[in-house]
């Protein structure tokens, strides 16, 4: 990954504040998910679940790192479509399949 931003804005004002994921971070979502990994989508819920839990403050709320997958989706319903448009260049997602290309650690 290259530069990592602090924080972004979403298209609709919303500021969210960033943390790289770590290798420690990764095995607590790959834990979190469960069977998710087990399937043909695997790659495609670990890439969005990257994004998504690299939230750390949505306008200066702080948000904890979900640690099951209900949070994981409760964490995505509240940083929006908007959100992750505005997170999807960072992690260079693959519009096309939802894939996240280069968000490896």
């Amino acid at each position: 990954m290259s530069v990592f931003p602090d924080e972004i804005m979403t298209s609709d004002g919303h500021k969210l504040a960033l943390r790289e994921i770590d290798p420690a971070d990764m095995l607590d979502l790959i834990e979190a998910a469960g069977s998710a990994v087990n399937g043909a989508s695997a790659s495609a819920w670990l890439g969005y679940a990257e994004m998504i839990c690299s939230v750390c403050a949505i306008d200066n709320v702080p948000v904890q790192m979900p640690v099951t997958k209900e949070e994981i989706r409760e964490l995505g319903r509240r940083i929006g479509n908007k959100g992750i448009l505005a997170l999807q260049p960072i992690f260079d997602v693959d519009s096309d399949e939802g894939v996240v290309d280069t968000a490896k650690n």
